[in-house]
């Protein structure tokens, strides 16, 4: 069966590296090696964190409901899709993952349950959407669901195997950019999916708060569809 997978589209400056202002987050600490302030690494463990519960609170709920199993994908993770402009160049993608490393490393000395929530993240994002595509965010993101409606015949553009067979329940994207009001156009379906990220400040409690109910309402949205 299809994986069911969750997706978080991850814009970097402004988000995870905020710019701009007098706020706290600038002066954050950062853990040594990572180029991110603590606080909205944080706030992106917990977003992370929540996502997974959410994914296995759906699994259980998935049993108890009169869903077709022939018909319902199985099994549910939470996946990163870099969107930011940092995707074109490999190094600075690699300075992510350095950076997501050493934050995990650290964090899982005082609660090993970090690793477990970072683990899968550390060597490389699940994706990454076109580094040829120089468009606006938003058309950006829709591209790489568009290409990923059908994912087996996809080619990925991370390196790695792209042949897994997957099926997007949820996805949200936190970014600093607006996303439903696009040059003069006004995206409807976004407003499901963006959580704007106020960039002086960069990602936080808040911001987790509203993806989680975004979240929350795809997966009954999805689910609803398996009920007869």
């Amino acid at each position: 069966m299809p994986n069911l997978v969750d997706i978080i589209f991850l814009d970097i400056d402004g988000v995870l590296l905020p710019f701009g202002g007098t706020t706290a987050a600038k002066q954050s600490s950062c853990t040594k090696g990572c180029i991110f302030p603590d606080c909205t690494m944080d706030a992106l463990t917990t977003l992370l964190q929540r996502v997974n519960k959410l994914s296995l609170g759906d699994n259980k709920q998935k049993h108890c409901t009169k869903i077709r199993m022939d018909d319902a994908p199985t099994s549910s993770c939470c996946k990163l899709v870099l969107s930011s402009t940092w995707r074109a160049r490999s190094n600075f993608i690699q300075d992510i993952l350095d950076s997501f490393r050493a934050y995990a490393n650290k964090k899982a000395r005082l609660d090993p349950t970090v690793m477990q929530i970072w683990e899968p993240h550390l060597n490389s994002f699940f994706d990454i959407t076109d580094p040829n595509l120089h468009s606006t965010r938003h058309d950006e993101i829709y591209n790489w669901l568009h290409q990923h409606q059908h994912p087996q015949n996809q080619s990925n553009n991370n390196g790695h195997d792209a042949t897994r067979d997957f099926i997007v329940r949820s996805w949200i994207a936190l970014d600093d950019e607006d996303l439903v009001n696009v040059e003069g156009r006004v995206s409807h379906d976004a407003k499901e999916h963006a959580v704007f990220i106020q960039s002086s400040v960069g990602l936080t409690l808040d911001d987790v708060s509203t993806a989680i109910q975004l979240l929350q309402r795809q997966h009954q949205k999805f689910y609803s569809k398996f009920h007869r």
